[in-house]
Formats: C-alpha cells, sequence, structure tokens
C-alpha cells in the first residue's frame, strides 16, 4: 500500500515530492477517512503509516494513520473538494 500511495501522490497536481517518503500538500486542508485536518504543511510514509505534520509541531504528528485503515484522501482547494484516493 505504501508504494501505491507514494505513487498516487507523485502523479497527483495537488502534492509536490520533496523526497521518497515526504509530500507537501498545495492547500493546508486534508480530509482524511472523513476527518477534516487543517494546516498540515507536509505527509510522511513511513512503516506503512501515512503522518501528517505541522511546521510549528515538528515533535509528534497533528494526526497519522496506518495506511491499512487509509480509506480515502481529499483536499480541500479553492475551487472544492478534490479526490486523491
Amino acid at each position: 500500500m505504501d508504494s501505491i500511495l507514494r505513487e498516487i501522490l507523485r502523479k497527483n497536481q495537488y502534492f509536490e515530492e520533496i523526497s521518497e517518503n515526504r509530500f507537501v500538500p498545495q492547500f493546508l486542508g486534508l480530509i482524511v477517512n472523513n476527518i477534516v485536518i487543517y494546516h498540515v504543511n507536509w505527509i510522511d510514509i513511513v512503516e506503512r503509516e501515512i503522518i501528517f505534520m505541522h511546521k510549528d509541531i515538528q515533535t509528534h504528528p497533528i494526526a497519522s494513520v496506518v495506511l491499512d485503515n487509509l480509506n480515502s484522501l481529499m483536499i480541500i482547494t479553492n475551487d472544492g473538494i478534490k479526490e486523491v484516493l
């Protein structure tokens, strides 16, 4: 699942790949499994987990989800909500 998610984010216009495991969303609002998460500055994919980070809180994530439990990922854009996964 982690390699599939990396490939989806690489091809998505709303994410920029910084490194193999780090992606920066173009907009700071994401919807993960129908839960809104704001102020996501970057996403890390590590050890079968997706971690949502904020630049001012680098000691712990603002949210994380085990990839096996990731059902949906959407981004809130200026044009509305766009499905990523």
